[in-house]
């Protein structure tokens, strides 16, 4: 596969001084890293303000560019210290932010420069030009695109005039980007603060087809066939997931990368490295393409590996060359058996340390190579550097580096004496100049002119190491003038953190309901009627008209099936900001849903022109009632939405294809510990499905005064909740199984 050798940049992942280094010693454009709070990977290593300065200085010297992640959700005590951090990172002279905080974003759109960058994360879910248009007016220049975003909604992105960045290599999520509550609901750790637990990546059995697998775990994604759409469609910005992987792999997939893009054929050699590095079963991404199948890999859960055998007499038998120290993984019939230790080099039968009982036949995986490791660690990024060396007796010596375009030049602080016995001849000159040593410099041409001298190894050592650092300090001057000019600015003044507006509570109660008897029986008492139907077609649409109710869209709904709300003119649900920019568009009143996570106050007044506001299930009731705004709602009963799929889980867990589908039959995911999943099907032009808690929220217990409620219908629990806003208490108790979800407990 050779791509086009028009430029463009590959992001790679920094989640650790180990890591960048590999990315930028094999070829990456720019890396994207965090510091030590309010990012994304916060169980990476990650960088601290006393460090960061130096590592931004090493990529400058090679023209690599840094972008910081400040991409998590901020509560309303935390918003002010991501203000900060995203001041010291601008102040700094770093490339850009990656943010997924709207009101943060507008803050970094009111600092940026030509040379500061604000991109809007992946974790907005922004998969058509609505989105990257909200995104724009809220001072983004690049949009980071959902990792479901076919080719065609792709496009529509560029069409805007963002700056597109897409995911070209990495894990993927399962779930829809940003719109994940599984980790946060079950253990208390949050994906969307940077502390996912990954409970997709367990074993799960279905109530239909495979008894027990990886039924929600992702495989990961391999761009080397899909790169050349990719540029096509008019990506510029490639982005290599993996801040919590080793060094070796930021390094191997920046190598292989930048040969693609280099117009350098990748052959299986490539393959066959990135997926030794670590793979989970790698494809392409199928939604490119507008498909769903494949996304999953039921067998495999994490690293995977490459064939290289199998086992033999308690041996690794192998035609491949193995070291000592290599890793490998032990497979019977797909199914992870135990891992193993090289213990010699060769080929043949090669002996092994195994961490359980192996047997003959069983498939041999080599998931790490000590050679590829050390290939990769190894590579040293330099600058070409041309010394010119003079020096005659009696005279300073003058000593020229030149790199590129750039040239600088020193005398000596000494005067160079006349040769008495022993001359320091041309030939040991050039012999002592050329040593650069574990600088970041390949001395590639040096001419020297002198004449009958002596000067000291040390004389000249020094020499060289002095044009060398001020030549550095020359290459990076343009950094540091930038550094500088905003260390200057009057930034107190910007008004980044402004007082929220406050707004009275306001007691009333919204329903969401499914079905058209639901509305029906809710419209008599609900102060608020919001319908989501199974499937988005024109008769929901009118439905929902019918009953004044809002119509709660999907997070990912096809562009053709929002474009019937230019004819039939409703209120809508709006679950992502390309929503809210096609109600603004359309003049439709909306509801700033759930799936938009308003975590602060500051996120919520993006959303002024809204009926109403839904505030994050990840907030506790105590943290929500902190809130300058208490005008909007807080869902407390009914069913916790723990991830939002594109995949078809049917397909995963029964092998049925779209010819004999079986949607529309329930569909029970069963953890190991027995909790279960339930799985219900959303059509919006493609199939969506929803990955729903088998317990249902509930805080009735708890709530003891009235307030704005979102529930879904349950008549008893809507009569309570809207009794209960005219201060009567019935004393309706849940009697079945429920969860207080994170109603009462923190997230970390």
């Amino acid at each position: 596969m050779i791509v086009s050798t028009e430029k463009r940049e590959i992001l790679a992942p920094a989640g650790s001084a180990e890591q960048l280094t590999a990315a930028v010693n094999n070829g990456c454009d720019s890396v994207y890293l965090g510091l030590d709070c309010f990012n994304a990977r916060m169980k990476a290593p990650n960088f601290t303000r006393e460090n960061f300065g130096y590592w931004l200085d090493f990529c400058h010297l090679f023209g690599v560019k840094v972008y910081v992640t400040i991409n998590t959700s901020l509560k309303n005590d935390e918003f002010d210290k991501a203000a900060d951090l995203l001041k010291f990172v601008y102040k700094s002279g770093a490339d850009g932010v990656i943010v997924t905080d709207i009101a943060l974003m507008k803050i970094a759109a009111r600092l940026r420069d030509d040379d500061f960058e604000v991109a809007a994360s992946t974790q907005l879910n922004i998969h058509n030009g609505c989105g990257a248009e909200f995104a724009r007016k809220c001072g983004a220049t690049t949009v980071v695109c959902a990792r479901e975003c076919s080719l065609d909604q792709i496009k529509r992105i560029v069409e805007t005039g963002v700056k597109t960045e897409c995911f070209i290599h990495g894990a993927t999520c399962v779930c829809q980007s940003g719109q994940c509550l599984f980790s946060s609901m079950v253990g208390g750790n949050s994906g969307n603060r940077g502390l996912c637990a990954q409970p997709c990546r367990k074993l799960y059995s279905a109530d239909k087809g495979k008894s027990l697998g990886y039924l929600l775990s992702a495989r990961d994604l391999c761009g080397l066939d899909i790169a050349e759409e990719l540029s096509e469609a008019g990506v510029v910005t490639y982005k290599i997931e993996g801040r919590n992987r080793r060094a070796e792999y930021a390094g191997i997939t920046s190598r292989i990368y930048r040969k693609l893009f280099d117009g350098i054929r990748c052959d299986d050699v490539d393959r066959n490295a990135l997926a030794e590095i670590y793979n989970r079963d790698m494809s392409a991404l199928q939604y490119l393409r507008g498909g769903n199948s494949d996304i999953v890999s039921p067998l495999c859960q994490n690293h995977f590996g490459v064939a290289i055998g199998k086992i033999c007499k308690n041996k690794i038998k192998t035609a491949v060359p193995v070291m000592k120290g290599d890793g490998f993984k032990v497979f019977d019939r797909g199914r992870e058996v135990c891992g193993a230790t090289a213990t010699e080099s060769g080929t043949g039968l090669i002996a092994a340390k195994f961490a359980d009982k192996v047997y003959d036949g069983m498939d041999v995986r080599r998931t790490t190579s000590v050679s590829l490791c050390n290939d990769i660690l190894s590579k040293r990024r330099t600058l070409s550097v041309k010394l010119v060396f003079s020096a005659y007796p009696n005279e300073t010596a003058t000593i020229c580096a030149i790199c590129g375009d750039v040239s600088v030049e020193m005398q000596s602080d000494f005067v160079v004496p006349q040769a008495e016995t022993v001359q320091t001849t041309r030939e040991e000159l050039t012999k002592q100049l050329q040593k650069s040593g574990n600088s970041y410099y390949t001395i590639c041409d040096i001419v020297v002119d002198s004449g009958d001298i002596f000067l000291a190894k040390s004389q000249i050592n020094g020499l060289r190491r002095a044009v060398l650092e001020k030549l550095t300090d020359k290459l990076l001057q343009r950094y540091r003038e930038r550094v500088e000019l905003r260390s200057g600015a009057d930034l107190e003044k910007k008004n980044f953190v402004e007082q929220s507006k406050r707004r009275a509570k306001i007691s009333r109660v919204a329903v969401t309901c499914y079905t058209k008897e639901q509305l029906r029986a809710a419209a008599e008492c609900a102060d608020i009627l919001v319908f989501k139907p199974n499937e988005l077609t024109r008769s929901a649409y009118d439905v929902a008209r019918a009953f004044g109710a809002y119509l709660d869209l999907p997070s990912f709904a096809d562009d053709a099936v929002l474009d019937m709300l230019k004819t039939v003119r409703l209120r809508i649900v709006a679950n992502n900001v390309g929503q809210v920019e096609w109600a603004r568009q359309l003049g439709l009143n909306y509801i700033a849903g759930g799936a938009l996570n308003i975590f602060n106050d500051h996120m919520a007044e993006q959303f002024e022109d809204a009926d109403t506001f839904v505030y994050s299930s990840e907030l506790t009731l105590s943290e929500i009632s902190r809130f300058a705004d208490q005008s909007g709602l807080a869902f407390v009963d009914g069913n916790i939405v723990l991830m939002k799929l594109v995949h078809c889980p049917y397909k995963v867990a029964t092998g049925c294809d779209c010819s004999a589908c079986r949607g529309d039959e329930p569909l029970t995911y069963r953890d190991e510990q027995g909790n279960e999943f339930y799985i219900y099907r959303r059509r919006a032009g493609r199939c969506t499905f929803e990955l729903v808690n088998g317990k249902k929220l509930s805080a009735i217990a708890r709530i003891k005064r009235g307030g704005g409620y979102l529930v879904d219908y349950d008549e008893a629990v809507v009569r309570h909740y809207k009794l209960l806003n005219d201060e009567i208490d019935d004393g309706y108790t849940e009697n079945r199984p429920y969860t207080k979800g994170r109603l009462f407990d923190k997230i970390n």
